[in-house]
């Protein structure tokens, strides 16, 4: 596959569970290294050079916390990790933290920890921010709150962000370019109006367009 992220998009990472979001992205955070091909992230080759690490923000797809801590005991812990950090009152305002904030984080629910997780991403203030599936397990309400604030903080900050989904609906919510992969190979890439009209008349959404492109990859490689 190759794709490249603009500066100040929202570029959606889609396809079905085992499509290959998350080992892309994994290789893009120096998680795993890559059996051949090349990767820059902000300049940098992330197998050789982790000078970019406290340049951009994550927010893995299952956050791990400590269930007797609160978010204002992550956010401290972060404060003092990176070199520069956005204010608490900042954090507590753009993230709407307030309410949840100083509860243990196992009795508040998985939105809310959610909603914190994607605040520590955002912490250091990245250039460059990555977010797997960030919304799973999320009911439908918690998920469109979370689009919500998502929206909030790219209008404010005009950040360069790139998330992975398996919801067609949360691409076309949030992204302003998309990647569709499938059995990791890239199917279609670009703006959301683009890839809809590269499947043809049959496509009224994302998905009617995922699954057009994908079932005509699949016939011509027969």
């Amino acid at each position: 596959m190759s794709f490249e992220i603009p500066d100040g998009e929202i570029v959606a990472l889609v396809g079905p569970n085992g499509a290959g979001k998350t080992t892309m992205l994994e290789i893009m955070m120096g998680l795993r290294r890559a059996d051949r091909g090349t990767v820059s992230v902000l300049g940098c080759d992330p197998a050789v050079d982790r000078s970019y690490v406290a340049r951009i923000g994550v927010q893995i797809q299952q956050t791990k916390f400590y269930a007797s801590l609160s978010g204002r005991d992550y956010i401290h812990f972060f404060e003092r990790v990176y070199p520069k950090c956005l204010g608490i009152d900042r954090m507590l305002e753009e993230f709407e933290l307030t309410s949840f904030i100083d509860r243990p984080l196992g009795v508040i629910s998985g939105g809310e920890r959610q909603r914190i997780a994607l605040a520590l991403a955002m912490i250091n203030d990245p250039e460059f921010v990555v977010l797997d599936e960030p919304t799973v397990g999320l009911d439908p309400i918690m998920r469109r709150g979370f689009w919500t604030t998502i929206r909030k903080v790219h209008a404010k900050g005009g950040k360069t962000m790139l998330f992975s989904t398996h919801h067609m609906e949360e691409a076309e919510a949030l992204a302003t370019r998309v990647v569709m992969l499938a059995r990791g190979n890239i199917v279609a890439q670009g703006s959301i109006a683009q890839v809809i009209a590269l499947a043809g008349d049959g496509a009224a959404n994302l998905d009617d367009a995922y699954n057009i492109l994908v079932s005509r990859r699949e016939l011509g490689a027969q």
